[in-house]
């Protein structure tokens, strides 16, 4: 099996004081597929770690992603169009660009788990995949 990462569970992933990051660790440790991570998730990432965190953790999560811990995926013209629609779709949630990404991928690689803390945005979206995204770490309960 394999797994898609949002920004969420990335930086619980990397903020041990986070209440999530244990579970979050665990199921990364015990995912035995690749975890792939959309590009344009990147700077949203950095973003987080940077102000919250200090420079120290970005460069973890860099080494993290140079040894391959994650896959990262960039979109294509059909995923973009795909955001688009999305965002477009759930304009009152507001749904943007980085959780948009996420869903679009998921779709076209067809991942229906998804790491992440967001279980407002993943169980209210309906892909055009799956009938429902399984949320880790909150599914596992």
């Amino acid at each position: 099996m394999a797994l898609i990462c949002d920004t969420g569970g990335i930086y619980a992933l990397y903020d041990a004081d986070d209440g999530h990051h244990d579970a979050v660790k665990a199921v990364v440790e015990a995912e035995p597929g690749t975890l792939y991570l959309p590009t344009i998730l990147l700077a949203e990432i950095d973003y987080l770690l940077n102000e919250r965190l200090g420079v120290d953790a970005t460069l973890d999560f860099l080494a993290s992603v140079e040894s391959g811990a994650f896959t990262l995926v960039d979109p294509t013209s059909e995923d973009l169009l795909r955001c688009g629609e999305l965002v477009q779709r759930y304009r009152d949630l507001p749904l943007g660009l980085a959780d948009a990404s996420v869903i679009a991928t998921a779709e076209r690689l067809r991942l229906k788990r998804i790491l992440t803390l967001d279980q407002r945005h993943f169980r209210i979206v309906k892909s055009s995949a799956f009938a429902h995204f399984v949320l880790l770490p909150a599914d596992l309960d």
